[in-house]
């Protein structure tokens, strides 16, 4: 299937001014220090250290059960929304494809110095966690890829060729890991329904790289999980509101069940 020609709006400035407008219709909250900020970025980092302890390889097992069945279904799946890649359908991926793409960096730190321009402790605490989200779901991401070593689907050797530390770079998905890193603060901060549809664009970028033949179905699942679940971590940190979880391994006749569990 014939790319989609790639259409000429700024997705990345469409994205902050809706950002923008969404939080200065919300209601403001008090004027905080803004040296909360220095300590959160230490903080979250010895946070996050602690909390990789000895149950990490489980919550790697508990992935890869999931996923590794999914990963049959990936050749019919990508095979599908690269039929579907073309018209007004293939224009939206083309534009919600650069939200993951390095461009996004720019607008997402700009939108955080704007933000310290206000009093509005929460659009300040949404684009630092907004910000905090990209860099530490992207150093997740990247690390898995090259540690992974999937091949990608332009090399049509199939969704189970794996090269660990080869260079191949295909799980997770990047685009999608940075996409849902950083919109996710804006909707648990701010929980209304135009917040909500700003998912429709992360979920574009994840489909514009099957499109595009750069990522199978189970990457992007990956990649949007990656950057959902550190942006709700970092954003639950900020609110002082704790989120743990728990995967506990059960071994039957021929079978291992893993049992997760989220607090919220």
């Amino acid at each position: 299937m014939r790319p989609a020609s790639s259409p000429r709006p700024a997705p990345c400035l469409c994205l902050l001014a809706t950002l923008l407008l969404t939080a200065s219709a919300a209601q403001a909250q008090a004027p905080q220090s803004r040296t909360r900020f220095l300590h959160w970025a230490y903080q979250d980092a010895a946070a996050l250290a602690r909390a990789a302890d000895a149950r990490t390889p489980l919550y790697v097992m508990g992935a890869a059960v999931v996923l590794a069945p999914l990963s049959l279904l990936d050749a019919g799946f990508d095979h599908e929304v690269r039929e579907g890649y073309h018209g007004a359908l293939g224009s939206y991926l083309n534009l919600t494809n650069e939200l993951g793409g390095p461009k996004v960096n720019l607008p997402v730190a700009a939108l955080f110095l704007v933000s310290l321009a206000t009093d509005d402790a929460r659009f300040q605490d949404a684009a630092f966690t907004s910000l905090q989200s990209l860099v530490y779901a992207g150093a997740v991401s990247y690390g898995l890829k090259y540690a992974v070593g999937r091949f990608r689907p332009f090399e049509h050797v199939g969704p189970h060729r794996f090269a660990p530390f080869s260079g191949r770079t295909s799980f997770p998905s990047g685009h999608t890991t940075t996409a849902f890193a950083v919109i996710t603060p804006w909707v648990l901060y701010y929980p209304h329904p135009a917040t909500y549809g700003l998912f429709a664009l992360s979920t574009g970028t994840a489909l514009a790289r099957i499109a595009r033949q750069k990522h199978w179905a189970t990457d992007v699942l990956a990649g949007s999980a990656i950057g959902f679940l550190t942006a709700y971590w970092l954003t639950r940190q900020h609110q002082g509101r704790a989120t743990r979880f728990s995967v506990t391994p059960a071994f039957g006749a021929g079978a291992v069940v893993l049992e997760i569990r989220v607090t919220l």
